[in-house]
């Protein structure tokens, strides 16, 4: 493990140094002083572009890529120095990225694999974890030399691996296998690393939007920057992260800080354009490159920025009464296809992927999913069903949940009577300014920059409302998790410009800031001590995506180490059936042991979809051959043991 987290620092250092270099080169709007926390961003979207073109396009091994990085790395380094382009406002940034990533670590430090293996969506996280064990141990070319059979002999695991990095979005998986340079490494605590690393990489982006938005020009006010600070902190570790983080969402949590501060660079961007400017070639360059990284980690998302970024751009002329120019138009619409471009460069084979899913997102088999991944929009604790104020309770939970209040909803297993009639009305009016929040920009002189993003939180609600009338539950509900660093954004805005106090409808929407950072932070505060009393680290308890299959966290141990069998020439797995749903268990053990190069033979050999997996009688094993199988311990509780030792 510590061989594990000294990688992941080099890496975090990699990303930093490079896109504070390209940052320097690309990015320099005078009286900018905020530029610097585009960094990571940047960093990283380059980071990927290149990444992904090594791998697939020029078949290189990830060994080979991560020599590539520690080199560039090092040039960016050496080029800072020699021109003296370290900044205290850079140090700031890779201070708070790194951390908030070491605060971040403490759960998954306190529960082990029990809290990281899988949170609500264990099928994604095993696609995710597998398509990373793949391409860290074979470039892509050896798949490709190779018939299903002779891959699979050696493990199901790569196969399914491989499969998953054709045929889906792979360049998350491609990023955390960069990572993974510690081949002996524990792959699940390799995994939560990165997720972590990109969970808090959201928070410069999103500092960087507050300051962009609030303050116009990116000029900070004093005393203002630790409040966006720590506000922008609080969408990484508050509902919206943790969120998005128990859904095993990676690819999604991957692409945040990327197209926020794509988001930031083209409302700027945008303005220029409105006022007449042009714009330099090299901020062209740097809206492309974050456009392309967004498309090569998260298509769907990246789609969804597009039109965000089209009406608000066509509104901000309309509000400004200027007709765009034919350039212009071109300039705009050029974003787009350079990085699509560049996309295919890298990686051609995201093309029939993104096919797929531009019609697999909205068909009806896969809103029924909204069961389990919407629960929360009715709030932490339900609605007052079956009584005077039940539709009165829907309609509060929906808009308090959904603008990251969860957890401020009513308990109506502990309230009733006159004391749960006027908590609803508490929450009821809560919403209310919620959506007086929403409207006030129509009847009060907004700048651009908050207009801008107005526009763009109108435009993805717009669409949310629009897949609720039409059923489609569950798209909606992954748009709005596109669309929530915006509504977060905009909700706080007003903190941010506290000098305007003084009007009541600022105060108001400073209130309902307040209110919502204070419910990030109970958030935080009940993540905390859900850690010290829930052993399973099955997530939260109540109207929340965190327990996929009830049961097997609780029932089964998720503690197995490989240098248990280290030194085994091969290992037998029993069947495991008297697990709940014990195909996740067996594919978890399959992994570890891929991982450690250890052959084995699984009875009962199934899938995390309870596919038979055929060849697994094919395999043989010799030499000093160990069984493992699933064992009782006093409390009725499942663990992993070597058979015959206690």
């Amino acid at each position: 493990m510590i061989l594990d987290f000294v990688g992941a620092l080099f890496y975090i250092g990699v990303v930093f140094l490079t896109g504070q270099r390209t940052v320097k080169w690309l990015y320099k709007n005078e009286g900018d002083q905020y530029a610097d926390w585009l960094s990571f961003a940047v960093g990283f979207a380059g980071m990927t572009v290149l990444s992904t073109f090594l791998y697939f396009t020029c078949h290189m091994p990830v060994q080979v890529i991560r020599v590539v990085w520690l080199v560039m790395g090092g040039a960016s380094f050496f080029s800072l120095m020699k021109r003296k382009l370290f900044t205290r406002s850079g140090a700031a940034v890779l201070g708070c990225v790194t951390g908030l990533w070491l605060i971040m670590l403490l759960p998954g430090l306190i529960g082990g694999d029990q809290y990281y293996v899988y949170r609500g969506n264990c099928t994604d996280q095993q696609t995710y974890v597998e398509e990373t064990v793949a391409m860290s141990m074979h470039p892509i070319g050896w798949y490709e030399s190779r018939t299903r059979e002779q891959v699979e002999i050696i493990s199901d695991v790569l196969w399914r691996g491989y499969q998953w990095s054709v045929n889906d979005r792979p360049s998350a998986g491609l990023m955390i296998a960069v990572l993974r340079w510690n081949s002996g490494g524990e792959i699940y605590w390799v995994v939560y690393l990165f997720r972590m690393f990109v969970q808090a990489m959201i928070l410069p982006s999103l500092f960087y939007l507050f300051q962009t938005t609030a303050n116009g020009k990116g000029e900070g006010r004093k005393g203002l920057t630790a409040v966006g600070i720590a506000a922008a902190a609080l969408y990484c570790a508050g509902f919206w992260g943790q969120i998005q983080y128990d859904i095993d969402a990676v690819s999604q949590m991957s692409s945040i800080a990327v197209l926020v501060a794509l988001t930031a660079v083209f409302f700027r961007y945008a303005q220029e354009l409105a006022d007449g400017k042009e714009g330099s070639v090299r901020q062209y360059m740097l809206l492309v490159l974050l456009a392309s990284a967004g498309l090569a980690l998260y298509l769907e998302s990246a789609l969804v920025h597009g039109a965000l970024y089209l009406l608000s751009g066509l509104f901000l002329f309309m509000r400004e009464k200027k007709r765009p120019g034919w350039k212009q138009g071109i300039r705009v619409s050029g974003i787009p296809v350079l990085a699509l471009l560049v996309v295919i460069a890298a990686n051609y084979r995201l093309t029939g992927f993104l096919r797929g899913q531009i019609y697999s997102s909205v068909n009806d088999g896969r809103q029924a999913w909204a069961d389990y991944f919407n629960r929360w929009w009715l709030g932490r604790y339900g609605i007052d069903d079956g009584r005077i104020t039940g539709p009165v309770s829907r309609l509060a939970n929906w808009i308090l949940s959904l603008s990251g209040m969860y957890n401020m909803t009513v308990n109506y297993d502990r309230y009733y009577g006159a004391a749960a009639l006027a908590l609803t009305g508490l929450a009821a009016l809560l919403a209310c300014l919620v959506l007086f929040c929403l409207v006030r920009p129509v009847f009060e002189k907004t700048e651009r920059p908050v207009w801008m993003l107005w526009i763009a939180v109108l435009t993805g609600a717009a669409i949310v409302i629009g897949m609720c009338i039409c059923k489609k539950y569950w798209s909606a509900g992954k748009l709005l998790y596109y669309i929530s660093p915006y509504l977060y954004a905009f909700l706080c805005i007003p903190v941010l410009q506290i000098e305007n106090w003084r009007k009541l409808t600022a105060k108001l929407a400073i209130f309902i800031a307040a209110v919502m950072l204070f419910s990030n932070v109970k958030m935080v505060w009940e993540r905390v001590y859900d850690t010290k009393v829930n052993w399973a680290c099955s997530g939260y308890r109540g109207n929340y995506p965190s327990d996929m299959i009830p049961g097997l966290k609780h029932w089964a141990k998720f503690t197995f180490d490989t240098r248990e069998v280290e030194g085994a020439d091969g290992v037998v797995i029993r069947d495991l059936e008297m697990v709940s749903d014990h195909q996740f268990y067996l594919q978890y053990l399959k992994v570890k042991l891929t991982c450690a190069g250890i052959p084995f033979i699984s009875e009962n050999d199934v899938d995390y979809y309870r596919n038979n997996v055929e060849v697994s009688g094919k395999r043989s094993l010799e030499g000093n051959i160990l069984t493992l199988e699933a064992a009782e311990d006093g409390s009725g509780r499942f663990e992993i043991r070597v058979a015959g030792v206690q």
